[in-house]
């Protein structure tokens, strides 16, 4: 009976969700990745990806694919430490670090896999997390999963996570837990002021870094590079899953101290079968030709810029930043809703966000901009964002007006 009550709970809850217009359909494509994506049964512009450099059907990464499999098979069925781990795991462990500018760095089947096995290994009951509360949801999970005290700080606010550092005298450990991008928000991380706070504090600082990474910073090398901060880290983290051919594949990378405890200690690499070889051979060949070819970087940058200015000219509020992923300001979470249905209908495809994703109050459009999109397009996709604003009442100003 109770399992019963359950199923009834999340029924009745699910219909609630749907009467307010928030219950979300997941979408079923019918295309690879690209500037376009088919969505039932139409042709859009394709906002709603994190491919940013168009590597995920790249012909050198297929390639890097098809080959690993012909060798090595579809999967290695054993973690890393029982029999699974290759030359080109190793390999791509080497590449990491030194793109990364690290001592080390651990190669994990996802990003997740990555996040959640990061601090249960290394934090007990005497240690303390501060955590700014727009966390990525998989960092969330991480420190979850331990048992140091945890403290969230309000997101970005340096004065607030400074306040509760003081107040942790009795702490074994302290670490600070952030993203480098948060890309809910559309808001870049003030790394410099919470190294600064750590060095105060006598703190560590773990980022998570995969959204940054392959398209901010002159080399592509991330937040840190972008902020002239490469020599501060202390434990990254990311993934391939995003602007680096949108595979599988996590990463941790820092001090080799730290890694070297991860391979012993860190339950998501001892328990996971080890990466495929497909996906560890794409990794590596992203990243080489990331570090070979800036061209898609370079073209990438400047449709942020334009995309950024034509939104402007419609009268909308952005989030801050030169990050491909650009934040569309709505506020109201049933706004957000609406808008995103009215770009569709106008054939465009982006993504709202709205609490607990963001805070309440917060709602907002994410359009992720990628180095295949041409310029067109972009514009097109700017008036009909300024379109759908008007339709739903925001106060966007039409095309021309003073």
């Amino acid at each position: 009976m109770k399992a019963k009550r359950l199923f009834e709970f999340l029924g009745t809850e699910a219909e609630h969700l749907r009467q307010a217009g928030l219950l979300r359909a997941e979408p079923v494509v019918g295309s690879p990745p690209g500037p376009t994506v088919t969505v039932g049964g139409r042709e859009l512009l394709n906002l709603a990806s994190s491919d940013y450099l168009g590597l995920s059907t790249h012909a050198e990464l297929k390639r890097a694919a098809k080959a690993a499999v012909d060798e090595w098979g579809v999967g290695l069925a054993a973690p890393r430490l029982a029999n699974g781990t290759l030359k080109l795991h190793l390999d791509l462990e080497k590449a990491l670090a030194g793109f990364l500018g690290v001592e080390d760095a651990l190669a994990l089947p996802t990003g997740y896999h990555a996040n959640t096995g990061l601090f249960e290994s290394l934090f007990s009951d005497r240690d303390f997390l501060f955590c700014d509360e727009q966390l990525d949801p998989t960092l969330a999970d991480g420190v979850r999963l331990c048992r140091a005290r945890v403290y969230p700080y309000r997101s970005q606010d340096l004065e607030h996570l400074e306040d509760r550092l003081k107040r942790s005298r009795a702490a074994r450990f302290r670490a600070i837990v952030t993203s480098g991008f948060f890309a809910a928000t559309g808001e870049p991380c003030a790394l410099a002021g919470l190294y600064a706070l750590a060095d105060r504090y006598d703190a560590t600082v773990f980022v998570d870094d995969g959204q940054a990474v392959g398209v901010l910073g002159a080399r592509g090398r991330g937040s840190h590079e972008a902020l002239r901060l490469e020599k501060r880290i202390d434990a990254v983290t990311g993934s391939f899953e995003h602007a680096l051919g949108g595979g599988a594949a996590g990463w941790v990378g820092g001090r080799k101290e730290l890694v070297a405890w991860l391979r012993q200690k860190s339950r998501p690499y001892l328990s996971s079968s080890a990466l495929a070889p497909a996906a560890a051979a794409t990794a590596l060949r992203a990243l080489e030709l990331v570090q070979k070819d800036a061209a898609p970087r370079e073209a990438l940058a400047e449709n942020v810029r334009l995309f950024r200015a034509a939104l402007g000219e419609q009268g909308l509020s952005l989030g801050p930043g030169e990050h491909p992923a650009v934040s569309v300001r709505v506020g109201d979470a049933l706004l957000a809703q609406r808008m995103t249905d009215l770009l569709y209908r106008k054939g465009v495809y982006a993504m709202g966000f709205c609490y607990p994703v963001v805070p309440e109050g917060a709602a907002r459009l994410r359009a992720q901009v990628t180095a295949r999109h041409s310029q067109k397009a972009l514009k097109n996709a700017a008036v009909a964002f300024g379109e759908a604003a008007r339709e739903v009442g925001l106060a966007a100003k039409p095309p021309g007006a003073a």
